[in-house]
């Protein structure tokens, strides 16, 4: 039975960060998961863009913000198994919710959704994802970690990613503390495989690519279409990597139109049908 006028079952201390609806009751919940080297923080930008009828969840990973006692992980079907049942616990409200993933957010998010499959859950609203390639993409990626790499290997790949204060750079404690959270994500990607053959996702499948990726090219965003069993649509914005806060305006509102049209809101019927795949500067 739904029980959206409620709060939902609590997680463990310090694994979202967590906006609950600012008018009332939500219609719906979305679920953020960071990139490499990021964590919940990096969609605080987000909290006061999101609808006030939508409670914001973004998750935080081991070893960083208020977890920074724990050691980062390495294992990413420990990680996902994590973050499963976080999300899991979320979803027993009955609350219908999205899920939007960055980078290696995005490869969480997709392994999230087909463990949350698995289970029997309902199917999202949405799946969004940003800067990553599509799963058949992944194995033909250098490794992000260069063998033998040193710590100045890491802060030119920080450097070239872009979007780090700078005040990251001038404080050396602070910085090895965000290189170690890197490195650990970086072995978790390093170390991830995708199912053979990879999970279909049936819920509307959002992608954005950023034009200026030095990382990830367009068309490898493009190539989740492949993937896609229901309504797919493919974003290229004029950004590099790191395009959460740059483009917050145009990624939340495809999450809301999508939303909105799972949810069975009027704003479901505001922009262009599903299955379209429009192209952003």
């Amino acid at each position: 039975m739904s029980t959206h006028g409620s709060y939902a079952p609590p997680v463990p201390e310090g694994r979202l960060l967590r906006r609950p609806a600012r008018g009332g009751a939500p219609r719906h919940r979305l679920i953020c998961f960071h990139h490499a080297g990021g964590g919940a923080g990096t969609y605080f930008p987000w909290l006061e863009r999101v609808g006030p009828d939508v409670e914001v969840c973004a998750v935080r990973l081991p070893g960083r913000e208020s977890r920074l006692d724990e050691a980062p992980p390495t294992d990413p079907r420990q990680v996902v198994d994590e973050l499963a049942a976080t999300v899991a616990s979320l979803a027993a409200d009955g609350l219908p919710m999205a899920l939007y993933g960055h980078s290696m957010g995005a490869v969480l998010a997709y392994e999230v959704y087909g463990a949350l499959r698995a289970r029997g859950l309902p199917e999202p609203l949405c799946l969004a994802l940003g800067a990553a390639p599509a799963p058949r993409l992944h194995a033909e990626h250098p490794p992000m970690l260069p063998p033998g790499h040193t710590r100045e290997d890491l802060v030119a790949i920080l450097r070239g990613y872009g979007g780090t204060p700078p005040e990251v750079f001038e404080h050396p404690e602070l910085l090895d503390m965000v290189l170690r959270v890197l490195a650990a994500d970086f072995s978790l990607l390093d170390t991830y495989r995708p199912a053979d053959p990879p999970a279909t996702v049936h819920c509307p499948l959002v992608v954005f690519a950023g034009a200026g990726d030095p990382m990830v090219r367009p068309h490898e965003v493009a190539a989740w279409r492949e993937y896609a069993a229901g309504p797919f649509e493919h974003h290229l914005l004029d950004a590099g990597h790191l395009f959460v806060e740059s483009h917050a305006a145009e990624l939340l509102d495809r999450i809301a139109h999508w939303s909105a049209a799972g949810a069975g809101t009027d704003d479901g019927a505001r922009s262009a049908p599903g299955g379209e795949e429009p192209h952003h500067g």
